[in-house]
């Protein structure tokens, strides 16, 4: 059984189709076709159904997938561990929120890169479903994501820190300089909110609907930095986590609403997958983000 063939497997999985991944992997697609072919030779059973131009994994491939990834995490961890050496270096393949991105990265990664100078990141930006996937098929080395605390025997906690979530307005917004509001003051406001699936807009909606209010969404959009300035427009009010709006509420920017009845927490987490190795340069990095918890 040979890694290429699974390597491939896997591929033609995340990408839905042997032509596309052919063309990642820089295969003729009768190469792909070949090595499926060879595979399922092997195993004796068939890993896709073929209808026409279309493909489906069979309950056999799903099966089998598993067992794929971790011959090929092993293969990848023992070139990794043989080729280690005094001098911390290689690729280090991050998947993370846009959000996380934009205000830790900039400020983390200049530090990380002074003190291990031969190392190349690859920053990967997605949603929570997205980075996971990636991580379970070992196209990212680490996973930063801000949510609810997140249990799975599948992946390894390497690090988690809190970070509260806020109400967010303008300064010129006729609530931004209230004391003691409560959730039930914001009823009449309009809401310029990240897309569905985000954590923290969901349970901050459920808060509302529990006060039994329906709010006024007048704009949904995934950008952070462009919810911010919507926001510094006096266009609405928005829920943020406390990490993005840091500068902002310095500069007075931005207003944090006095909400007495809203005390809501969410968490930084960054995993690694159970199969993964941990090679010198994930565990370099690991250990940096715990000396600087100043970053966060």
């Amino acid at each position: 059984m040979e890694i290429r063939n699974l390597i491939t497997f896997q591929k033609i999985i995340e990408l839905g189709s042997f032509s596309e991944a052919a063309n990642f992997l820089s295969y003729s697609q009768s190469t792909v076709t070949m090595q499926m072919k060879q595979l399922e030779n092997e195993l004796g059973v068939m890993l896709f159904n073929r209808i026409g131009r279309k493909i489906s994994i069979t309950n056999e491939g799903l099966r089998f997938s598993k067992y794929a990834l971790i011959i090929i995490n092993a293969s990848q961890n023992a070139i990794e561990d043989l080729s280690s050496d005094t001098i911390t270096s290689g690729k280090l393949r991050i998947g993370i929120l846009e959000s996380i991105c934009a205000t830790h990265l900039p400020n983390l990664l200049n530090q990380f890169h002074n003190r291990y100078p031969s190392v190349t990141t690859i920053i990967k930006i997605g949603t929570f479903d997205e980075l996971a996937q990636m991580l379970n098929t070992s196209q990212i080395d680490i996973l930063w994501i801000f949510d609810n605390l997140i249990k799975t025997d599948e992946w390894i906690n390497a690090y988690t820190y809190a970070s509260p979530i806020a109400v967010v307005c303008s300064p010129q917004h006729n609530l931004a300089h209230c004391s003691h509001l409560l959730i039930k003051d914001l009823a009449e406001q309009s809401y310029i909110l990240t897309e569905n699936d985000c954590s923290y807009r969901s349970n901050f909606l459920n808060m509302l609907s529990v006060s039994g209010i329906t709010p006024n969404i007048i704009l949904e959009i995934g950008s952070t930095e462009i919810i911010k300035k919507f926001i510094e427009s006096n266009l609405g009010i928005t829920v943020l986590p406390e990490y993005t709006i840091k500068e902002d509420l310095a500069a007075g920017s931005l207003c944090k609403l006095a909400l007495s009845d809203f005390d809501y927490t969410m968490y930084g987490q960054l995993f690694y997958h159970k199969n993964k190795w941990l090679s010198s340069l994930l565990k370099n990095f690991i250990a940096f983000i715990k000396e600087e918890p100043f970053l966060f």
